[in-house]
């Protein structure tokens, strides 16, 4: 039996018989495959989806696409916080959150035409399998916030929602999205690569909000004055920052499986918690970005405590604002925290020193060392290496500007007991030339030549040291 025999029998589902290879009459036919989908796809009445979902069909040059609008008022609270209090008029303060983004075109302080995105995908692995069955985009109109949902129907109309997508996205100046670089964006550029269709988000402005959120709430202060570890999900920071709880929301692991029951039975219901976890994510997005820009524009007076005064002062001194830095940090020194108010005076310290401020310098590191007794140092490590930083910063400042040799010394031995490693070894270095400099000062210098106009007698403690 030849190999196109044995291909055909498995195709068709037989197993293969030796003997001669047996041809139909007219000769051999060409090797088909026929995919079997009655199993996987139900059928789907998209007008009816559309009904039951509250949504319309919109037609696109590639076919049908179901599309779900909701409008969230200017005068609705989410948590908190107003609706139209998140409308973002002035986006000069984002280039504080982000350095790296491009400014409007024309010199203009407000992007004409901002949107927010969030995608609902098959997995969260990325590349060509993994499928955006949900693109949810939301902009404020005339205060109010429109979201616009994109739900693909079935594996065959993907083609119809990456079309009607890409013709939303025309004019669109800025795109605002949370993790939106690493993930949301490569998904649909796939997509849209794969169907070969233009990739209309190439050169748009792209603000990825997740980044700004971890360095200004990765750390929050605890009851107890500790500082520690907060989640960055946008769940999680909806309820920190505006007391956002959800009811009957539906977990992120399940949303694939509600998708494919819905493309395996055509039934709609299972997807309306997650069209509504989706329209929830987008108002957050545009909260925080909201919140983010309030605190790059107001200063230090707008922050809720130190820990965020901190914060934002080290995206003010990223983005090279120092006067902005600066308040920050001496807002942050008043914290109960013992980690922040230790951070906000070590880069206070830096600041005084770069500017050649040396004792207000100095008076930073004495106040690290006075916050940071070992007893309060046992579980924070941070502490201890400012700590450290400030003995050997002492040191240097006792050595060379105020010419205490006595004091740099005993500093210098109090971060020796504290130093290990390299460290360690620079600061037996310095010990050793503080030494060396107290016997040079200690000797009497010989009275030489030129002196007085000649060479004067040798006192007797001259004479006992030489």
């Amino acid at each position: 039996m030849d190999l196109s025999s044995r291909l055909r029998a498995i195709v068709k589902g037989g197993s293969p018989r030796p003997g001669p290879a047996q041809g139909p009459p007219g000769g051999l036919r060409e090797l088909t495959y026929e995919p079997d989908i009655g199993g996987y796809e139900g059928t789907l009445d998209i007008v009816r989806a559309a009904a039951m979902l509250g949504g319309r069909v919109v037609d696109t040059s590639a076919g049908p696409c179901l599309v779900i609008d909701r409008r969230y008022e200017a005068d609705r609270f989410h948590g908190t916080v107003r609706v139209g209090d998140c409308d973002v008029e002035d986006c000069t303060a984002l280039r504080v959150l982000d350095p790296s983004l491009a400014v409007p075109a024309g010199g203009s302080r407000t992007f004409q035409r901002t949107v927010f995105i969030d995608l609902e995908t098959t997995g969260l692995s990325g590349g060509a399998g993994t499928l955006a069955f949900l693109v949810g985009c939301g902009y404020f109109d005339l205060g109010a916030f429109q979201v616009r949902q994109f739900l693909l129907t079935s594996h065959a109309a993907e083609r119809a929602l990456l079309t009607a997508v890409a013709e939303f996205f025309d004019g669109v100046d800025l795109i605002v999205t949370y993790n939106g670089k690493t993930f949301d964006v490569p998904v649909m550029e796939t997509r849209w690569m794969f169907h070969r269709l233009r990739m209309p988000l190439g050169e748009v402005p792209h603000f990825d909000m997740l980044h700004p959120a971890r360095r200004l709430w990765k750390s929050r202060a605890g009851a107890g004055g500790d500082v520690e570890e907060g989640g960055c999900r946008l769940s999680a920071l909806e309820q920190t920052l505006f007391g956002v709880t959800r009811v009957g929301d539906v977990p992120g692991f399940e949303i694939p499986g509600r998708f494919f029951s819905f493309v395996r039975s055509g039934d709609p219901r299972p997807l309306e918690p997650v069209l509504e976890h989706n329209r929830l994510d987008l108002v957050s997005l545009a909260a925080v970005m909201a919140r983010g820009v309030q605190l790059a524009r107001r200063g230090p007076s707008s922050c809720r405590d130190g820990a965020e005064a901190l914060a934002l002062g080290r995206l003010y001194e990223r983005a090279g604002d120092v006067t902005g830095a600066e308040g920050c940090y001496t807002c942050a020194v008043g914290a109960p925290a013992p980690e922040v108010r230790g951070e906000a005076l070590y880069r206070l310290g830096l600041r005084h020193r770069r500017e050649r401020r040396f004792a207000e310098a100095a008076s930073a590191w004495r106040e690290i060392i006075e916050l940071t007794e070992p007893r309060t140092i046992r579980r924070l490590v941070r502490l201890a290496d400012l700590r450290q930083f400030a003995a050997e910063a002492l040191a240097i400042h006792h050595e060379h500007r105020q010419r205490d040799l006595d004091g740099a010394r005993e500093l210098a031995l109090f971060a020796l007991q504290e130093a290990a490693g390299a460290r360690a070894d620079g600061m037996r270095h310095r010990l050793a030339r503080i030494d060396r400099k107290i016997s040079e000062k200690l000797e009497p210098k010989l009275p030489g030549k030129g002196q007085h106009g000649s060479r004067a007698k040798k006192t007797d403690a001259q004479l006992f040291w030489s």
